[in-house]
């Protein structure tokens, strides 16, 4: 087992030679090796990102911090599966990845916040996969979405912020929005609170202007702008789950998508009713039926192995 300290020494660029030749032939021996130093270089490559002092060309040595990653926005731990991209090029004698491209996943009743090169701001939702770049290119700024984001865009009129889903993008200037676009679900939605918005689709040949206050979803597969209704949908960045007055279906594929776990409904008065309330992330999806439990009679049945919860 190779040392943690002297790994983040020649991550940082302080081994000495002899330390880099220890480092090359524990690499050498076992796969295992190379991808924990690449792993710890992703995350390295994201510290430095987070620090306002390193810009540009200039060169100035940074303590490595691996816990300044993301600030963790729950007491219960997370823990952050950085896959890096498969065109992920790394030289070990360099020290120095050809292309650096990131994601993240957030895991099931967890969120993520996280800081781009460009000092944008990312909330990432519970079961949310994040892709972006160390460096954004000179014409625009790109990101991938699969899941939730909060997004508060640093204002750059010549290098647009763009943000894929597997559906519509978002192209924005300097603004202030959020974005549901779980791909396994058909659920789209965008809601702007600062600035201005463009949905399109180039596929769909559809596209939408969208104005403060107002957000835009997908009702038989065209988009559609009307005005936020409930702006404690956006308290997800704080750790709370919202329901207004919500229909049973659409409650139920939330809490799939945030909890990553299937529920079946079999009690068929169950499925006629509608849901208001607000609650903790972190106390789990049976508190939440628990709590749904104390005003209309429903039984339910866990299976762990299948990862199944039965409404009955």
């Amino acid at each position: 087992m190779m040392e943690q300290d002297l790994i983040k020494k020649y991550i940082a660029g302080w081994a000495s030679e002899d330390e880099k030749d220890r480092i090359m032939v524990w690499v050498k021996n076992d796969p295992k090796n190379r991808d924990e130093l690449m792993a710890m270089r992703k995350l390295y490559d994201v510290t430095l990102w987070q620090q306002s002092d390193v810009i540009g060309h200039q060169k100035k040595t940074v303590r490595l911090n691996l816990l300044s990653l993301v600030r963790i926005a729950s007491v219960a731990a997370v823990f952050l599966l950085l896959a890096g991209m498969s065109w992920y090029i790394f030289d070990l004698k360099q020290q120095v990845p050809v292309m650096a491209m990131q994601t993240i996943s957030v895991p099931p009743g967890q969120r993520v916040e996280l800081t781009l090169a460009d000092g944008t701001n990312v909330w990432l939702n519970a079961g949310t996969t994040f892709t972006f770049p160390n460096v954004f290119s000179s014409e625009h700024r790109e990101v991938e979405l699969n899941g939730e984001g909060y997004f508060t865009v640093s204002r750059d009129e010549k290098k647009p912020f763009i943000v894929k889903t597997s559906t519509y993008n978002v192209r924005v200037l300097g603004t202030e929005f959020n974005v549901m676009a779980y791909a396994k679900t058909p659920m789209f939605e965008v809601s702007l609170l600062k600035g201005s918005v463009e949905i399109y689709s180039d596929v769909k040949q559809q596209k939408v202007l969208l104005e403060p206050n107002m957000q835009v979803h997908v009702e038989n597969d065209y988009l559609v702008k009307r005005p936020i209704s409930q702006f404690n949908n956006l308290l997800w960045r704080e750790g709370v789950i919202c329901f207004e007055d919500e229909p049973v279906d659409r409650m139920i594929e939330k809490l799939e998508l945030y909890f990553d776990t299937q529920i079946i409904v079999e009690n068929e008065a169950f499925k006629k009713r509608r849901y208001t309330g607000k609650f903790q992330a972190k106390k789990g999806v049976e508190h939440i039926l628990n709590v749904f439990q104390l005003k209309d009679r429903f039984v339910y049945e866990k299976d762990e192995e299948k990862n199944l919860i039965i409404i009955k």
